[in-house]
């Protein structure tokens, strides 16, 4: 009965494994990292096979959710497979933003750009309490109530006038 049929000799997986080694080291073409992928969905998953980030164009919808509009960029998911935030882009309406959703679901913090202009917004319970951003040359901050009415406004012009809207003194100037 011949063995060496069934069983290769040693050298023979060496130099197997030789030559496997130098052509990765080599950087041969056949090796070398391709210069593009292109995709429409790309899923990283966790330990236990969820997917945690997304990048798609378009983007699906959120569990249970519809999406007003179609939405590219990446989604950050929790261990159940919920949106919990993002890095968007609503291209129909100029939209482009960072977001960070609450364990409820709405988006508790967002930096963007929308239509040119750099927001960030800070919600809770549903509702906006904090916003700031550059509107017509204009820095602003706006803050909100409980129920998401506007109750105080700083602003600054772009010539340097400043004014704070919705402020009462309680003190006296001496």
């Amino acid at each position: 009965m011949n063995t060496s049929l069934r069983c290769p000799p040693v050298w023979a997986a060496v130099s197997s494994v030789g030559l496997f080694l130098s052509a990765c080291a080599g950087g041969t073409a056949a090796t070398r990292p391709s210069d593009s992928l292109s995709v429409r969905e790309l899923n990283i998953v966790d330990e236990h096979g969820q997917t945690r980030v997304r990048i798609a164009a378009p983007m699906p919808d959120p569990q249970g959710l519809k999406r007003a509009v179609t939405a590219y960029g990446i989604q950050f998911l929790s261990a159940s497979g919920q949106e919990i935030g993002g890095l968007g882009m609503l291209d129909s309406l100029g939209i482009r933003g960072l977001c960070f959703d609450s364990e409820e679901g709405y988006e508790a913090m967002c930096m963007g750009l929308e239509q040119g202009k750099p927001t960030i917004t800070f919600r809770h319970d549903w509702k906006e309490r904090i916003t700031m951003g550059v509107v017509d040359g204009v820095a602003g901050i706006v803050l909100h109530d409980a129920q998401g009415n506007p109750r105080l406004r700083l602003e600054v012009d772009k010539d340097g006038t400043t004014r704070a809207v919705g402020v009462t003194s309680t003190s006296t100037a001496p």
